[in-house]
């Protein structure tokens, strides 16, 4: 599962921007890998300590970008071409 324990709210731009941001970063970096699950959203706001609603903004473009994969009922994973 992907770590957010080096996410830092910056402040400057909207969180949710930065969500997909970190999740991108990762996947340049090689440290988020192909199939990798991503925290539920009410876990991953509970963890930043933002509304549900950011997390769920971040994770609905990064699907439409066709970089994570979300089905009811199951986690959301990272869904990249190799």
């Amino acid at each position: 599962m992907i770590s957010f324990d080096s996410f830092i709210i910056d402040g400057i731009l909207p969180i949710y921007l930065q969500i997909i941001l970190f999740i991108k970063r990762g996947i340049i970096a090689g440290t988020v890998k192909n199939g990798e699950e991503l925290p539920s959203r009410r876990v991953l706001s509970a963890l930043l300590g933002v509304n549900p609603n950011t997390v769920q903004k971040a994770f609905a473009i990064l699907e439409e970008e066709g970089l994570i994969l979300s089905r009811a009922g199951a986690k959301s994973v990272i869904n990249i071409s190799d």
